[in-house]
């Protein structure tokens, strides 16, 4: 017989119900409490991975940005056969050494003419010629500059002006050339454009450098001791038109190592967001061999800081009448093979590259 709804059975309260059947509730109430739990802490996972990936999705696109920056020079190793490469010693076999040059001229967008078309084309000479070397323990560096006036023997050309070489057979042609002279492996070949690297000064802050007396550069004024170079300024610094070739290559060294102090000094590489401000600018004025991979890349812009601050070391390769003075200078190469450009310059100090040029 069917209840009327006078006689249906009475709903308890909860805690009535709790109390009367304390045993039940026991198992019910931790299983709902363990279930909002797993919910909560998968909403929780799912938007932490929803975060990461966004932030992962930003940092690779930043990365793909400042790599299509950067133009690429084909064909440089080409016809650098295994057996003009020399053999690093056991000890010092992962360390890096990039060849690095200057130029006036903004490189060329991918296929089209310049800097970038050929290894093999004639490039402008350079007043701007160093090895940059980074030890294999990734803890200290180098720039060691070779004066572009130096006369050295060219393969297949005789004795020459080392900047010759660029004229006449392109950066495959220098590479040989100072591969033979040091008996250094260069593993990288780069070309950075000085007007785009004074731009750059922009995101940096500009970067103070000293002169040791007054100076003028079309108009604009530098007096004696710490000068602060600007985008503005720092091509009237770097391109004074009354200094010698040599005179130009110590300007635009001690731009370069004024930039790679400030970034070893205030760190300013390890902040994402200064970063990428920074590197967005510099990556536009570089030119880099085909074979430069860009995490060899990322990797060259972490180690920044090894040229600058105590843990970089700047030499210049001493001559004499327009030839290299020995023995002195082999012990520099010998220095650089074995990564220590550092105790050379301690045993050497009149090889130190000025810090304050005229």
């Amino acid at each position: 017989m069917s209840e009327t709804p006078s006689q249906q059975t009475p709903v308890m309260p909860a805690d009535q119900a709790d109390a009367e059947h304390p045993a039940d509730s026991a198992v019910i109430r931790p299983a709902r409490r363990k279930g909002r739990a797993r919910r909560i802490a998968l909403i929780a996972v799912a938007s932490l991975v929803a975060v990461v990936g966004v932030v992962a999705l930003g940092g690779f696109l930043a990365v793909r940005h400042l790599e299509g920056n950067i133009h690429r020079i084909p064909n440089v190793f080409t016809k650098l056969t295994a057996a003009t490469r020399p053999v690093m010693p056991t000890a010092t076999r992962h360390s890096m050494t990039i060849l690095l040059t200057g130029s006036d001229t903004l490189p060329a967008q991918r296929g089209g003419s310049g800097i970038d078309r050929s290894s093999t084309a004639p490039q402008e000479p350079s007043a701007l010629i160093a090895l940059v070397h980074i030890n294999a323990n990734r803890k200290a560096g180098a720039i060691v500059s070779i004066p572009a006036s130096v006369v050295v023997h060219v393969p297949g050309h005789g004795q020459r002006k080392i900047s010759d070489s660029l004229a006449i057979g392109g950066p495959s042609l220098l590479i040989a050339t100072l591969q033979r002279l040091t008996g250094v492996r260069i593993d990288h070949y780069t070309v950075v454009n000085v007007a785009g690297l004074a731009s750059a000064l922009g995101p940096l802050g500009g970067v103070n450098v000293v002169l040791p007396a007054p100076a003028t550069s079309n108009g604009v004024a530098f007096h004696a001791g710490v000068n602060h170079l600007t985008s503005a300024t720092a091509l009237d610094y770097a391109e004074q038109a009354s200094l010698s070739e040599e005179g130009h290559a110590l300007r635009q060294q001690a731009l370069l190592r004024a930039i790679v102090d400030k970034l070893a000094h205030e760190h300013l590489l390890s902040d994402p967001a200064s970063a990428f401000g920074i590197l967005n600018a510099f990556t536009k004025a570089l030119s880099v061999d085909s074979n430069f991979t860009n995490s060899q890349l990322q990797s060259l812009a972490m180690h920044l800081n090894l040229l600058g601050a105590s843990a970089g070391t700047f030499v210049t390769a001493p001559v004499q009448h327009n030839h290299l003075r020995e023995p002195v200078s082999s012990r520099l190469w010998k220095a650089i093979r074995n990564d220590a450009v550092a105790a050379f310059a301690r045993q050497h100090p009149a090889a130190v590259t000025a810090a304050a040029p005229n």
